[in-house]
């Protein structure tokens, strides 16, 4: 078990903030370097098995947890702007930055998260995978909701907690796996209206960075998804500007592809389509 379980290790944010980051150290050298963003819900935790199974296919691997999230106990569950979960991703793209190519893979929430960043940052990416990407979800805010989030706030306001309207059975019907989402202690359960705020920014720069996207770009999706668009999600792969586009669907998938009963032909696409972008 030992080997599965990543080295915990922590990096300075533009603004001066300590956040975590889990990492497996592949042999020397690595074919490449894998970073990871998590899902609203999630953090980092949650993938070990195919981190590992990526660490073991020759890669380093590295998972960070949103500021506020998982291992980020400070600001539970607020953020000031969409602009510092960019800048938080960005800076850690650019300390790790050498010979190495780097594929981004955002999982869930944070696919939108992660085309965002290749968009704005690609000279720093060989790859961008999109894994269930909450791109277009069927859990969004309704119009009067998207409305109101683009008005100023209070600061009093913008700190009310509001639950995130996600529960264990829509990420997975796996009666382990179920277990653990629904009793996790580190699984984020609400956010500020900050937050929420600032999710609605980033939700428009993603859905506005398709045809901008000029990285090599993996799409997932799961036919049993009851969070994720897929629907809209194809239509965006189909307008994004990159030359190299590939979609993968696991039609009896569920949200969570990582918590299938029988994962192993998932972890094996992702570390193919990894190893073959960046060979490229």
């Amino acid at each position: 078990m030992s080997g599965l379980l990543p080295r915990i290790d922590f990096y300075t944010a533009r603004d001066g903030r300590r956040l975590a980051v889990r990492i497996w150290n592949a042999i020397d050298p690595p074919r490449g370097r894998v970073v990871f963003l998590h899902g609203i819900t999630s953090h980092g935790g949650w993938y070990n098995h195919s981190c590992h199974y990526l660490n073991t296919m020759g890669f380093e691997v590295h998972f960070l947890d949103r500021r506020g999230s998982g291992l980020n106990a400070e600001n539970r569950g607020d953020v000031a702007d969409c602009q510092t979960w960019l800048d938080d991703v960005s800076a850690y793209l650019e300390q790790i930055r050498n010979a190495r190519p780097v594929v981004l893979c955002g999982i869930s929430w944070g696919g939108k998260l992660a085309a965002a960043v290749a968009r704005l940052h690609p000279s720093l990416l060989r790859g961008l995978a999109l894994l269930s990407p909450g791109l277009y979800s069927h859990f969004e805010p309704n119009v009067v909701q998207r409305a109101a989030l683009r008005l100023p706030m209070r600061r009093r306001m913008r700190q009310r907690r509001v639950e995130i309207p996600l529960y264990a059975a829509l990420f997975t019907d796996t009666p382990r796996w179920l277990k653990y989402v629904a009793g996790d202690p580190l699984s984020l359960r609400e956010v500020t209206l900050g937050f929420t705020k600032a999710d609605a920014e980033l939700t428009r720069l993603a859905r506005q960075s398709a045809p901008y996207l000029r990285t090599p770009t993996l799409m997932v999706l799961s036919g049993r998804d009851r969070i994720v668009d897929n629907r809209r999600c194809k239509a965006y792969l189909s307008h994004s500007g990159a030359v190299h586009k590939t979609l993968i669907e696991y039609p009896n998938a569920a949200h969570t592809v990582e918590f299938d009963p029988a994962p192993e032909r998932y972890f094996w696409d992702l570390a193919e389509w990894i190893g073959t972008t960046i060979a490229k």
